[in-house]
């Protein structure tokens, strides 16, 4: 036991410093998208980092494996370079001791990966769609900033070359409207806000100009010139009972026969199996030579997880188009990944302990 806790101990350490620097790098990355609605008043401050928090949260999924992986390939690869490990199989410890060792770590992760996955994860992205739209129930002409996008969910964004503060008034005004059927295009010369009574009731006035509607099925396009024309920002309500596969509960997709369900349930699934697959192959490509570079490997595994992580992205599509079937759905790449590991992990024979023997011998006598 003393061996396998030490084993656990050299892979804990760079695992918590590099998962520290991977979530400071994503929240980072994460608050720069909301910043500037928060300097314009959209979204405060409070409801910034609740979002990063939520954006954390779900890329804990992901940020958990590859930290897992890369701290396995470095930790061993120390332990290969200084000579630790040969001298440990020289003595008679054999290497499934090792891999006993990663996979204590690999499943206990991986079990936590899951429960993020299917659990965490929807309630993660529900909340999260839910603050999205308050960007939108706070909008304001009189806040926003001119020759700036702002984008209200999946189906909405405002423009204006000019604003006028002081009058609450907008000048060259756009504003696109995108719906799988149709896309709609509204501008003006000027247009003004009114806000009603309730949440969400706010309109904006729109003066001398056109609306244009783009049919995406019959091609029964439509151009509308007007004097004056009410645009009801009412989208935030139609957001918020919108059906979305992240934010639906696991019990739920597990009932369904839709390809973009489906595609979901079997990610949420896949993503506690990847950890444990990832950390197995961490095993061989922690291999280097005495007083070799630990480093070596790195680059190789850092390829091989850009590899997987895009096939299993590009199997999610694939499921989600029909283009594959439930079956094999995107388990083909964590096969793939069994057939790597199965090649380069080979379990080690009577010949090899004997080899490992010589190598350690040899490798004393070079420093004596």
């Amino acid at each position: 036991m003393i061996l396998e806790r030490y084993i656990v101990r050299e892979i804990t350490a760079p695992f918590v410093a590099i998962c520290a620097v991977l979530i400071m790098i994503f929240s980072g990355y994460s608050a720069i998208r909301f910043l500037n609605d928060a300097v314009n008043g959209l979204l405060s401050a409070k409801t910034v980092t609740t979002l990063v928090s939520l954006k954390i949260l779900i890329a804990f999924e992901v940020l958990i494996p590859v930290t897992l992986y890369l701290s396995i390939v470095l930790a061993l690869s120390r332990l290969y370079s200084d000579g630790e490990i040969t001298a440990m199989e020289s003595g008679g410890i054999s290497q499934s001791r090792i891999i006993v060792s990663v996979l204590f770590l690999a499943i206990l992760l991986s079990g936590g990966v899951t429960l993020l996955s299917l659990y965490a994860r929807p309630v993660a992205y529900k909340n999260l769609y839910s603050l999205e739209t308050v960007g939108q129930n706070e909008f304001d002409i009189s806040k926003v900033e001119a020759g700036r996008f702002y984008d209200f969910g999946d189906n909405l964004v405002f423009f204006a070359e000019k604003l006028h503060h002081a009058k609450n008034q907008a000048e060259n005004v756009w504003i696109w409207e995108i719906s799988p059927e149709k896309r709609e295009v509204t501008t003006a010369s000027e247009a003004y806000q009114i806000n009603g009574s309730g949440d969400g009731e706010k309109t904006i006035l729109l003066h001398n100009g056109y609306h244009y509607v783009l049919e995406l099925k019959n091609g029964n396009d439509r151009i509308v010139r007007f004097q004056e024309n009410m645009f009801q920002l009412d989208s935030a309500k139609k957001e918020s009972g919108r059906y979305r596969q992240k934010a639906a509960p696991t019990e739920l997709l597990a009932l369904s026969s839709v390809p973009v369900d489906i595609a979901e349930f079997q990610w949420r699934i896949s993503t506690g199996i990847t950890t444990l697959l990832m950390a197995l192959l961490a095993i061989p490509l922690s291999r280097a030579a005495p007083r070799r570079s630990r480093y070596g490997k790195v680059v190789v595994a850092i390829i091989l997880f850009f590899l997987f992580y895009n096939l299993s992205l590009i199997a999610k599509t694939w499921v989600e188009k029909s283009v594959v079937g439930s079956f094999p759905g995107i388990w083909w790449v964590n096969a793939l990944h069994l057939i790597l590991i199965a090649i380069l992990l080979p379990i080690p024979s009577p010949a090899h302990r004997i080899w490992m023997f010589l190598v350690a011998k040899s490798w004393k006598k070079g420093i004596n």
